[in-house]
């Protein structure tokens, strides 16, 4: 026969067991990250012949670190670091250029699944040839650029980023360098995606000829979300 010491045990048992649901309900959700870091490496190749190179000839190859912080409002602010090696062509040897870039944007949910982003970003081109100044190449400058991009949520891990178009303009000289890109994301977790995207650019130097083709570019990279 049970005693009152028996049924006292079982019924806090019962009770915990009951009360254990409620509580993991109650429970804070995890945080959504709000920061991100990325990595990311991409050759880029010219798109169109010149003076100097073949259509199909290799450029140079383009790393950048990023930082960007999301705030709950969905504004985002951000920096970044690209440093770039350019490959020798027909008539010049090897030469390099250092980025470093400023960002605001922000990200407009139309859906669940689609998200819009427009930003602005300032910019300060130099290393031994930024190629900004079109008198001279050796000069460091300041640019701007304006960007509108667009992602579509695929499902809990892959989204697809549709496009992301950029006008680039130098504050001194002409440097009109407009981009069109599109790739994909595939989100490992809440902390860790990688992702892959193609563009195209073209670049107005000022001197009479317009806008011509310059370089198609490959990106790979990877992002950490905390």
């Amino acid at each position: 026969m049970l005693n009152k010491k028996m049924i006292g045990g079982i019924a806090a048992v019962v009770v915990a067991f009951a009360v254990q649901p409620a509580l993991a309900a109650d429970a804070p959700k995890k945080p959504k990250p709000m920061n991100t870091l990325s990595l990311e490496m991409a050759p880029e190749i010219y798109g169109a012949a010149s003076s100097s190179h073949n259509a199909g000839d290799f450029a140079d190859m383009a790393y950048k670190a990023a930082l960007s912080h999301t705030f709950e409002n969905n504004i985002v602010f951000g920096g970044a670091f690209q440093y770039t090696q350019r490959w020798p062509d027909l008539k010049s040897a090897a030469s390099s250029v250092d980025q470093a870039e400023l960002s605001l944007g922000y990200k407009w949910k139309l859906t669940d699944a689609f998200t819009v982003t427009p930003a602005v970003l300032l910019g300060y081109a130099f290393g031994d040839q930024p190629k900004i100044d079109p008198n001279n190449k050796f000069n460091p400058d300041g640019y701007y650029a304006a960007s509108l991009s667009g992602d579509l949520k695929l499902d809990s891990h892959w989204t697809w980023n549709v496009f992301n178009v950029r006008y680039r303009n130098a504050f001194d000289y002409t440097w009109i360098t407009p981009k069109i890109a599109t790739g994909i994301t595939y989100k490992v977790d809440d902390n860790n995606a990688v992702y892959l995207s193609v563009g195209n650019a073209w670049k107005d130097k000022g001197d009479g000829n317009g806008l011509l083709e310059d370089k198609y570019n490959i990106a790979v990279g990877y992002k950490y979300s905390f």
